[in-house]
């Protein structure tokens, strides 16, 4: 990001707990967003329409305006995830039972038939080779997508309830997700083997995010903590305390130097992943906070919430409005 981690830290506390720290919010849904998605090139945001909306919507992030709503689901939209080439959005819907493909360009849709049940998370993997969506019956399924399509591979069901969260390695190599049952699952994605369950979060495991280079894992529960795992042990190296309220999901940024959390208090703690330390609060959401994403550069931090709303922080300026 240009900046020292410890200018980073300055500028941050200067301005934590302020709600011009973001540079726009995004209105238009109608109801709770339960998940959003930003395109590879940072050009496009995808959020999910929840109750009373159920419709996908396309944002323009540097116009600040939508651009497309994506219209067809008959349940409340849970996630969205851009495939690597940002051609293609996945969303799920439970009652669905399959995860909707977008086409970004035409808006035509394709149904993706799941054999898990109910769908309540989905992600394309960072390079596009696979597709993973986990459903509340706690089973995962798996596809490989290639230009002939998606192939299903497997359908994984160690977890004993229902699936908050999934992520990719890197490398695509693993697949890691967070269960309702507290524990973080990951797998081989060549194999299907599950490499390890950690128990995680008591009460539940909401999210899960690898680092960029794939060293860390972060998971959030509803223990009201964030927890930093090592990448290849699987052991615990910090556990981050410090949020009021159930912790709904995690994103590090594109350099790994920062990690935000989303709280269902309304707020998002910005850390620094290597030492524990609490960086900055941002308060600007009135509901809780669903979901985080960094841009592709990291000059960006986009954030989903149940009061209707995203909000765009400006990661670049750390407190002055973009106009």
């Amino acid at each position: 990001m240009g900046r020292s981690l410890a200018a980073v830290a300055v500028f941050l506390a200067a301005l934590g707990g302020l709600a011009q720290e973001s540079y726009a919010i995004l209105t238009g849904h109608t109801g709770p967003i339960w998940g959003l998605d930003l395109s590879p090139d940072g050009r496009y945001l995808v959020t999910a329409g929840g109750c009373f909306d159920k419709i996908v919507r396309l944002w323009d992030v540097e116009l600040k305006m939508e651009i497309y709503p994506f219209k067809g689901s008959i349940d409340r939209v849970m996630a969205v995830s851009f495939n690597a080439d940002g051609k293609t959005i996945a969303s799920v819907a439970p009652m669905e039972r399959a995860v909707r493909l977008w086409d970004v360009d035409s808006g035509a849709c394709e149904l993706l038939e799941s054999h898990a049940g109910a769908l309540m998370t989905v992600s394309f993997s960072p390079k596009g080779g696979f597709l993973a969506a986990g459903a509340a019956s706690g089973k995962v399924e798996l596809w490989r997508v290639s230009p002939e399509g998606y192939t299903r591979l497997f359908l994984l069901s160690e977890p004993t309830d229902e699936v908050e969260d999934v992520a990719f390695s890197p490398d695509e190599t693993l697949l890691a997700a967070a269960a309702k049952d507290g524990n973080i699952y990951i797998w081989d994605t060549a194999i299907g083997k599950l490499v390890v369950a950690i128990s995680a979060h008591e009460g539940g495991a909401r999210g899960v995010a690898f680092s960029p280079n794939g060293k860390l894992i972060a998971t959030c529960g509803t223990d009201y903590l964030v927890k930093i795992w090592e990448g290849t042990s699987w052991r615990l190296l910090r556990v981050l305390a410090g949020h009021r309220w159930f912790v709904n999901d995690v994103s590090f940024s594109p350099d790994g130097r920062i990690l935000a959390s989303a709280c269902s208090d309304g707020t998002i703690i910005l850390w620094d992943p290597a030492s524990g330390e609490a960086l900055a609060t941002l308060k600007g959401h009135r509901k809780p906070v669903t979901g985080v994403a960094f841009s592709p550069e990291g000059k960006l931090l986009a954030s989903s919430s149940a009061d209707k709303t995203v909000i765009l922080w400006d990661m670049t300026s750390f407190g002055e409005p973009r106009r």
